[in-house]
């Protein structure tokens, strides 16, 4: 098979441009890094007020997802302390009794 000089010449402008190109890809490349001036450095200014320590807590807490729970309570007299420890009393005893009916398997 012959080949004229012109289909020669684009075959060796082929195989030459291939080679630079495999050639290229397995050599690094290294190029000049700008030097960084702090002028390029991006800064951030972060100003609050100081909290106290109960905004401190309260902040926590809400952060933390806790719920506050608030437990008030009055005053009871005698007849009433005798009537609640009275009704517990009946409660731990029919608990007591229930508890007695239980069958083994």
């Amino acid at each position: 098979m012959k080949t004229s000089i012109k289909t020669s010449a684009i075959f060796a402008t082929a195989l030459f441009a291939g080679v630079l190109a495999v050639g290229n890809a397995f050599t690094a490349n290294t190029h000049a890094t700008a030097s960084v001036s702090s002028d390029a450095i991006p800064s951030v200014v972060i100003t609050a007020q100081r909290m106290s320590e109960d905004q401190k807590i309260a902040f926590d807490a809400e952060q933390s997802g806790m719920q506050t729970v608030v437990i008030s309570a009055k005053h009871l007299t005698a007849d009433q302390k005798l009537a609640m420890d009275k009704a517990d009393t009946l409660n731990a005893q029919h608990i007591a009794a229930s508890g007695n009916h239980r069958t083994a398997i």
